[in-house]
């Protein structure tokens, strides 16, 4: 009888070790995260699986949804790291009948008729299931688009040594 008592608790651990949770990463919601690394180079999950990106151009791409995703809130805006007078906008809504498709579009002039959210934040976009969904963008492309400014002061102030070398070859008189 032990053994068996034994046996049904070591089932149990298994079991709860083992079961994945019915949605989402457990925590009761899903999740999209958006990840932009440059102008050119945008990820995009749903509770961790990847999502299919299009990219547009410098700063723009369309996205898939999930199949049961309903937006309650079609666009969301989170401010770009580098300058709070833009945005990086995402449009939840998907009409093809209208040429209407998810899509993010980067570095773009933010507008008070949608919710602007720090980077970094996670917001409620919509609903999968009648389970809530939240969006999370964060903006790494700053760094990847800011200049290299030790590369270039390097170069900077080897030029100035040269020209003042090529100086003093062509007046060997100069600083004596």
């Amino acid at each position: 009888m032990k053994i068996f008592r034994l046996g049904a608790v070591v089932l149990a651990i298994t079991a709860a070790w083992v079961i994945q949770p019915v949605f989402g990463d457990g925590t009761g919601f899903h999740d999209f995260i958006f990840t932009e690394n440059s102008s050119k180079s945008l990820s995009i999950t749903f509770d961790g699986s990847p999502l299919t990106v299009t990219p547009l151009g410098s700063d723009v791409w369309l996205f898939s949804l999930p199949t049961g995703f309903s937006e309650t809130t079609p666009v969301q805006q989170w401010t770009e790291p580098e300058n709070s007078n833009l945005v990086n906008l995402v449009s939840f809504q998907f009409d093809p009948l209208h040429d209407v498709f998810p899509r993010v579009i980067s570095d773009f002039p933010s507008s008070s008729q949608f919710p602007i959210n720090a980077d970094g934040a996670s917001v409620l976009v919509g609903t999968d299931g009648g389970v809530d969904v939240f969006a999370t963008f964060h903006d790494n492309a700053a760094a990847a688009e800011a200049p290299d400014t030790g590369t270039t002061g390097s170069f900077l102030g080897l030029s100035l040594m040269g020209l003042a070398f090529l100086r003093r070859l062509r007046h060997p008189d100069v600083g004596h």
